[in-house]
């Protein structure tokens, strides 16, 4: 039987962005995906809820929530998983880890939640209420698929 990191070596995860709840983006969202899509990745921190193991190399997908939902970027996880001050309350600690995003869109070219419900049907994409859900290997690759069709539109 493989071992637990093995199953996962080629997975993904989930990262929730919702702009009602945190919109701090450099200058803007828009901006940052400007950066982005003229070659330059953009590496943050990015909190992964009450998981405590990503594996560097992970696929990191965003979605947007919160009204447009869906998927609107891709990056990949640089960093393990380490101890921050909540974005929402500094008292409180969170787990983040470091994503460096290669692929962001506006949110009018994003992937549609009833689009990913089709394609990645294992995920139950109307109950990510934060970020760090895994997806595994196969059902990763159709959404690296997906993606990669959606950015040659």
């Amino acid at each position: 039987m493989a071992e637990a990191s093995e199953f996962w070596r080629d997975a993904g995860i989930i990262l929730g962005w919702n702009p009602n709840l945190w919109n701090e983006w450099p200058g803007s969202y828009a901006a940052v995906v400007r950066g982005v899509c003229g070659g330059e990745p953009y590496v943050t921190q990015w909190s992964i809820g009450s998981r405590r193991s990503v594996d560097l190399g992970t696929d990191a997908w965003l979605l947007r929530q919160g009204g447009s939902y869906g998927i609107i970027g891709h990056g990949t996880v640089v960093s393990d998983p380490y101890q921050d001050a909540h974005f929402a309350d500094p008292r409180k600690p969170a787990t983040f880890v470091d994503v460096a995003f290669d692929g962001l869109v506006v949110e009018d070219h994003r992937i549609p939640r009833d689009l990913l419900e089709v394609v990645v049907p294992e995920v139950a994409w109307r109950f990510q209420f934060r970020s760090g859900n895994r997806i595994a290997p196969e059902p990763n690759r159709r959404l690296r698929d997906l993606w990669q069709e959606t950015l040659a539109d």
